[in-house]
């Protein structure tokens, strides 16, 4: 089964800390470096901090959970795992983790890759998935290959 990283809203217009940033960019480096399969969700039209590779899906949602109304599904390899990371850890980042979650998608939430609003909303979201079933790891515990 492969592990697809699904970046949420991973754009010039939202407000990331240095560290998050830098997470992401590590995390995004390796997942291309190992070939492993990206989507980037995004709201609007704005442009990606890191750009996209050929290959790599860009899927438009207006839901905070990413699944209702956009082709997500369609993005994403049956019975795949999916390592998530992004931006709005208490909206975007929170639902489309139990959607996928709820549809059957092991999950696997990025620690460190991953921010919200309010200075809690990290350990909170993560408190939250892990006990819907979500797995919390450190980047570099995630193996794409």
């Amino acid at each position: 089964m492969p592990t697809v990283l699904v970046l949420i809203n991973v754009q010039r217009d939202m407000l990331l800390s240095p560290s998050v940033t830098t997470a992401l960019r590590e995390l995004l480096n390796r997942a291309r470096n190992e070939g492993a399969p990206v989507v980037h969700l995004r709201t609007g039209r704005e442009e990606l901090i890191f750009g996209s590779w050929p290959g790599e899906q860009i899927v438009e949602h207006t839901a905070d959970d990413a699944f209702l109304g956009s082709a997500l599904t369609d993005a994403l390899p049956l019975g795949c795992r999916i390592a998530l990371a992004g931006v709005w850890s208490e909206e975007a980042v929170r639902t489309t983790g139990l959607g996928a979650i709820k549809r059957g998608y092991r999950v696997v939430l990025i620690s460190g890759a991953h921010e919200g609003y309010a200075p809690d909303a990290a350990p909170r979201i993560e408190h939250e998935l892990a006990t819907a079933g979500a797995v919390i790891a450190g980047a570099d515990a995630v193996a794409f290959s």
